[in-house]
């Protein structure tokens, strides 16, 4: 509501508009105690968007006509969590804690909870009693000095309010340690999505906010002797996480969160007592002291060396901790201010404890009429999401078993970690502005780049291997996908470590490989990472018991694909566009026929025949020389030479690599009708996409400057965003979801239109025909204004803010290594795309852009998809109009088949 109008500004739309004029958005989040409100714009527009939303809290308007409306928006969200595994499970978790605790309270609202007569009287009171200058945190980046940021705030921000208003205090903790009726409890509920999860939350009741980085990073760590370890090899869990799930000011909840197997789904108890083997280890001899300094070291590594991110998200985080921590020099957080205090740690600790934690079990296996070996009978339903669920206390047994267990060999501390790196010097710089190719021997291709901007000591490596002939089916997608599995399996001891220090190396299996690392450029430290990582691909066990195989390998692939059914109406409908047109893609139910067929062997055999006619194509860039660059390239050759026996040729098969989709027929309108895969799915989806043509091409533009219809495609998802979201949302309340955007897929350009919303009234086939109604409508809009000052002005300020995006310089290293190897991995090899962008930008007129809308987008020349997905409320039709060029396609698969032509370069 705040978003939709001030005195100052009053246009319901207005703070939207200009953020996306100005190349930006807007957005809010709300935690457990705050509401976080953040933009971001081009720089040249923040003091505006600034003080835009410094309106939100001294003039809102909170208008009446908008409630309904906005409430309807809610409603959406709320309706989304029914797809979700989320919002079940954390509603569940907040209706069991202490009713006087405000964190018990539905957190997101609805339609029922909101439709009340005095609905704006209540939201009144709550701004009047919350949002006032003395509980108001704000950040603000930008380009400008300091000092004229301050003066920016002081001028912006001083006029909010000041009511003198107390920070809300929560007396009442939601899991109050010896309250049996909220901790200690065994919780058994139904998920939506079939996967096997059990979740211990321990609250450590301890104000404002410790650090808990020392007992998370035990109980998650995954090298040698850790509880990941000890639970993976012995068959119980594929995946261990453990993370502070909420952070209150007066509580934070520690979570451990295991995906199951079979094995750990039928004793979920012995991977709860495995778990107080090792805090009683970890208790043993005290606090480690070394251990925690080493940890504060790896901290404050990453810390010192840590890269620009996005402006928006920073500022958020550090108004979020702004609220949260009293010393300024807190407010960023840094690991350098933690003082080793072992009676707050052991404080920490005794939290972590038999008798001060609740034990989620998740799984559709539970019944909701029996007992099962799984657990009792599922004999409640949760209010909101109705979700299944069973109560009870935990046995006393149970508790005093595990306050006494004995100590494990195979549990312990972690070891002192080899891969922290000591080198950080800043290499003397040699070579150009630009990669460059620096060996290109019989067999092996490395591009390197030195870079001196950012100076950080630090690299970034990504390797193409690429077979002769790709084979991107089922079959092969399923081996490479278990190849994956087992080879995560494999390096979860030996390289988490280097995970821990910032060091990520992976390999991802697919039609190709790729292997990638990332981290500090300590040379040692380098080659030990590559070198673990690709001798770990060959001492992969083929040989496993086949129940460790199928229930580590095989069931958590099987599960990814049985939760395709899961998918929310949006994600349904961009799957069975692209299955329309891209010859690769299968029908998931294909993949559960093939899984049980495959064995070890076959995807050993995945592995070695790959290998047998491999080109590579390395980039090294970042705090390093050329030489140093090929040895890195060289050490991966020779490893998977000597290790796999690979046949390395030098060839360039990147052109092979792109994969192309298939031509869609002209002024026809293609439409997708497919009913939600979950019965239950209340919301429905609509994706409208408009296949442009090749990303290189020019089109019918060839004698215009090249990238022109690249540039105008962009144009367009830049002008449609926010018209878009003001029409399908703010005004027609079709969804929550609700946006236009440009995209590549593979190597041709769409323009999409994407809803998804839970209206009674409004099924997929009512938001296809608004979609269109709007797309007419919006084609009006720009004919008719082409002319208009406004219109012009519209126009110039879009097209100013590509431009500045065209030339805006990376911000980190990884943005800058990221931007050159989109370049060095295409088959131009183009480093110079940008510069011609802005050339052709500067010569489209606003003609050329409305005539560029009509042709591709309502003209005879469309090339069009509605793809639709139904929710449990409405039917699916199977009328269409012929004389509009509809055609409804009920197989996706076999209308493919009848497609033959592709794309020309020129097209």
């Amino acid at each position: 509501m705040l978003f939709m109008g001030t005195k100052k500004y009053d246009a319901e739309n207005a703070a939207d508009k200009f953020a996306s004029d100005n190349d930006g958005w807007i957005n809010a989040w709300t935690d457990d105690s705050n509401t976080n409100y953040h933009f971001l714009v081009e720089n040249s527009g923040l003091k505006k968007m600034t003080d835009i939303y410094a309106q939100f809290f001294i003039s809102p308007l909170l208008r009446e006509d908008s409630l309904a409306r906005e409430m309807q928006a809610v409603e959406s969200e709320y309706m989304m969590g029914f797809s979700s595994n989320f919002w079940p499970e954390y509603e569940l978790m907040i209706g069991l804690a202490h009713p006087a605790s405000p964190y018990s309270r539905f957190s997101t609202g609805s339609i029922s909870t909101l439709n009340r007569t005095d609905i704006r009287d209540k939201l009144w009171e709550f701004y009047d009693s919350y949002y006032s200058a003395n509980l108001i945190t704000v950040a603000i980046i930008g380009n400008e000095t300091l000092d004229t940021l301050q003066q920016w705030a002081e001028e912006i921000f001083t006029a909010i309010p000041n009511k003198e208003k107390s920070k809300p205090v929560f007396n009442v903790l939601p899991f109050p340690r010896g309250d049996t009726r909220y901790i200690g409890r065994e919780i058994y509920y139904q998920p939506k999505s079939d996967k096997d999860n059990l979740k211990l939350i321990f609250p450590v009741n301890i104000p404002d906010y410790p650090n808990l980085s020392y007992i998370t990073y035990l109980l998650g760590y995954e090298g040698k002797g850790s509880l990941f370890q000890y639970l993976s090899t012995r068959g119980y869990i594929t995946a261990l996480v453990s993370s502070i799930s909420v952070e209150a000011q007066n509580f934070v909840l520690v979570g451990v969160y295991c995906d199951l197997t079979e094995k750990g789904l039928k004793d979920p108890k012995a991977i709860v007592e495995a778990l107080f083997k090792f805090i009683a280890r970890v208790n043993e001899n005290g606090i480690d002291e070394k251990l925690w300094q080493e940890n504060k070291m790896i901290d404050n590594l990453k810390f010192k060396f840590k890269e620009k991110e996005d402006p928006a998200s920073y500022a958020s985080l550090i108004s979020s901790n702004m609220a949260k921590r009293d010393d300024p020099r807190d407010y960023l957080d840094p690991p350098s201010r933690r003082i080793y205090n072992e009676t707050l740690e052991r404080e920490i600790m005794s939290f972590i404890s038999p008798d001060n934690f609740n034990f989620y079990l998740s799984s559709l296996k539970l019944s909701v009429d029996n007992k099962t070996e799984y657990g009792p009978a599922l004999d409640k339903e949760e209010k909101w999401y109705s979700t299944p669920y069973a109560n009870r206390k935990m046995f006393a047994e149970d508790i005093e078993n595990w306050m006494t267990v004995s100590l494990e060999d195979d549990l312990h501390l972690p070891e002192e970690n080899i891969f922290i790196p000591a080198d950080f010097r800043i290499i003397p710089k040699e070579g150009g502005d630009l990669p460059v190719r620096v060996n290109n021997t019989e067999d092996l291709t490395v591009w390197w780049y030195q870079d001196d901007e950012f100076n950080q000591p630090k690299i970034y490596a990504y390797c193409w291997i690429q077979p002769a002939t790709p084979k991107p089916d089922v079959r092969s997608t399923l081996l490479s996908e278990m190849l994956s599995g087992m080879y995560t399996i494999e390096t979860s001891a030996s390289l988490y470590p280097a995970l821990s220090v910032d060091y990520n190396p992976a390999v991802g299996f697919d039609s190709k490989w790729v292997v990638w690392l990332s981290g500090f450029s300590d040379k040692t430290k380098v080659e030990k990472v590559i070198e673990t990582a690709l001798d770990s691909l060959f001492e992969l066990d083929f040989q496993q018991d086949d129940g460790h195989f199928n229930a580590t390998v095989r069931e958590p692939i099987r599960k990814d694909y049985l939760n395709v059914k899961n998918w929310m109406p949006a994600q349904l409908t961009r799957r069975y566009a692209r299955m329309l047109q891209d010859e690769y893609l299968f029908e998931y139910t294909e993949a559960l026929e093939v899984i049980d067929t495959l064995s070890q062997q076959d995807v050993k055999n995945l592995r070695d025949e790959f290998l047998e006619d491999v080109s590579i194509v390395c980039s090294v860039m970042g705090n390093l020389q050329q030489e140093q660059a090929k040895q890195y390239a060289e050490i991966l050759k020779t490893k998977l030479v000597a290790g796999g026996s690979a046949n390395v040729v030098n060839e360039d098969r990147l052109a092979d690599d792109i994969s192309p989709v298939y031509k869609l027929p002209q002024n026809k309108t293609l439409i997708i009708r497919k009913k939600a895969m979950n019965p239950e799915e209340p919301n429905s989806g609509v994706l409208t996409q408009f296949q442009i043509g090749p990303y290189e091409s020019n089109g019918p533009y060839a004698d215009k400057a090249p990238f022109t219809r690249n540039v105008l495609v962009t144009l367009l998802g830049l002008m449609m965003r926010e018209p878009c979201f003001n029409y399908l949302r703010t005004q027609m309340q079709l969804g929550y979801v609700a946006t236009c955007f440009d995209e590549q897929y593979k190597d041709i350009l769409n323009f999409n239109m994407l809803v998804q919303g839970s209206r009674e009234d409004a099924g997929a086939d009512v938001i296809a025909m608004e979609m269109d109604k709007f797309l007419i409508k919006q084609y009006e809009t720009f004919d008719a204004s082409r002319s208009t000052p406004e219109g012009i002005q519209l126009w110039s300020d879009i097209k100013l803010a590509l431009k500045k995006q065209l030339e805006e310089k990376p911000i980190s290293l990884s943005e800058k290594a990221s931007k050159f190897n989109g370049e060095i991995f295409s088959p131009t090899r183009d480093f110079s795309k940008n510069e011609k962008k802005v050339a052709a930008l500067e010569e489209i007129t606003f003609d050329e852009f409305v005539e560029f809308f009509h042709r591709y987008l309502i003209s005879d020349q469309r090339r069009k998809i509605s793809s639709q997905v139904y929710g449990k409320q409405h039917d699916v039709g199977d009328e269409v109009d012929p004389t509009k060029g509809e055609e409804l396609i009920t197989d996706i698969i076999a209308y493919r088949d009848t497609l033959t032509e592709r794309f020309g370069d020129s097209e």
